[in-house]
């Protein structure tokens, strides 16, 4: 099991008179509380945006391009082999794969039984699945369908008191026989509708959202099952190119270097990061399949 860095580039660019130009709404800081009226600010924000759902999504649905021999056929302009390392769903064996038209309680017992079955101790058999809105609303309504079939005296659903009364809830954690036990997190990255087109034939919410990818984030040998891994000093490397003008203000003599004549400059972000799935066993996912 060999995986590979993968190299994330993004550049924006600021012409002369929009670093000086004030926009008509302030945008605020939630950090450090500051307040500006520049687009500079407002075009950083945006890129910065536009770089970590990139890094997210690579993270996730990055598929290898490496050959089994270790070659790549991807080459840069420098004929350099320029490779993209596996994601999170590709580490994820097919065979811990299976597919759905409809979520049931039996279903999830029996298949996270078999990822924990000869794999996990009954005291570390806790899973978190992320999923998107529509793998909740399919939880929520697997366990109240459970539920329904029990003698349950509400104490919990219902709230409040007179004519504030306020009635629901939603199930998030689910705990089963032999140590079991799954929480559910949402991911808004299985609802995004620019990516994920293919649409359920009935809800006509993205196939994607019920997507639910069972992951083990217990330890091994003392360190986590799945971690982040980035190359020393290249998980975020930020510089500009200047022209007339950089981030820190315009050029007012012959005397201070520029790197070319544009008016304005461009901002450069690289990282070279991957994702380990150190034991991929307990790991696997519950796909929804229509037509």
């Amino acid at each position: 099991m060999r995986n590979y860095l993968t190299t994330v580039r993004l550049s924006y660019d600021i012409t002369g008179s929009a670093y000086s130009t004030v926009m008509a709404v302030a945008l605020k800081d939630p950090k450090t509380g500051k307040t500006s009226y520049l687009w500079s600010t407002f075009q950083e924000w945006v890129a910065m945006r536009e770089w970590y759902k990139r890094i997210e999504r690579a993270l996730v649905y990055n598929v290898s391009n490496v050959n089994r021999d270790g070659s790549c056929n991807l080459k840069g302009k420098n004929g350099r082999p320029v490779y993209i390392g596996a994601g999170l769903l590709e580490q994820i064996a097919p065979s811990n794969r299976r597919y759905y038209t409809r979520l049931t309680a039996e279903l999830l017992e029996d298949f996270l039984f078999d990822l924990s079955y000869n794999i996990l101790g009954t005291n570390e058999r806790k899973f978190v699945a992320f999923t998107g809105e529509m793998g909740m609303r399919e939880f929520d309504r697997v366990i109240k369908e459970k539920v329904a079939n029990m003698n349950l005296v509400d104490t919990v659903f219902v709230s409040g008191s007179g004519e504030n009364l306020t009635f629901g809830g939603q199930f998030k954690t689910y705990k089963m026989t032999n140590g079991i036990e799954l929480t559910l997190k949402y991911f808004p990255l299985y609802d995004n509708t620019v990516y994920n087109r293919q649409l359920h034939p009935v809800t006509g919410k993205p196939l994607e959202s019920y997507r639910i990818t069972f992951l083990d984030l217990g330890r091994r040998d003392g360190e986590a099952n799945i971690v982040k891994v980035v190359r020393k000093d290249r998980e975020f490397v930020n510089w500009c190119t200047a022209g007339s003008v950089t981030p820190a203000g315009y050029a007012h003599s012959n005397t201070e270097v520029r790197s070319n004549a544009k008016d304005g400059y461009a901002v450069h972000f690289l990282g070279e990061m991957g994702i380990m799935l150190k034991d991929p066993r307990a790991c696997g996912e519950l796909i929804m399949v229509a037509e």
